[in-house]
């Protein structure tokens, strides 16, 4: 009996720190794991040429994948990017989720959240959280 596939969700927002992300995943992969790189676009990213940024990046994170022997796949979801990201692993049966998160301060994160906190707190599988240094990166808003 074939061992059913594991599905990991790769939540990237195409900063610098999503390349690490996808590096995570394509080394903690097995025979049968399938990557989901998931990108979450919000109503006012949606005018401003993103969609040319999102095949650029897929491309490059395809090829580090693939140097990998990665199984993956792509996909971009509409809305706030928390409950986008949770309703693809619902949906979908994630096995595990891997998102960055740029350490915001404890203020912050208690007067505005984070994607990264709030997917942890309501993900019903396990979840990492790869904490990266900001570099003055734009954020997306799923880190």
């Amino acid at each position: 009996m074939e061992k059913p596939l594991t599905k990991i969700i790769c939540a990237v927002d195409f900063s610098a720190s999503s390349e690490a992300l996808v590096r995570y995943a394509a080394a903690m992969h097995c025979a049968n794991t399938e990557i989901i790189v998931l990108s979450v676009v919000q109503g006012e990213e949606r005018e401003n040429g993103l969609f040319r940024t999102q095949l650029h990046e897929f491309s490059r994170y395809s090829d580090m994948l693939s140097e990998n022997g990665a199984r993956a796949r792509f996909t971009v979801e509409h809305g706030e990017p928390a409950a986008a990201i949770l309703r693809y692993a619902k949906e979908y049966h994630a096995d595990m989720i891997i998102l960055g998160s740029h350490g915001t301060t404890a203020i912050a994160r208690l007067l505005v959240g984070s994607t990264a906190e709030a997917v942890l707190r309501y993900a019903t599988c396990p979840v990492v959280i790869l904490k990266t240094p900001d570099n003055n990166n734009k954020d997306h808003g799923t880190t």
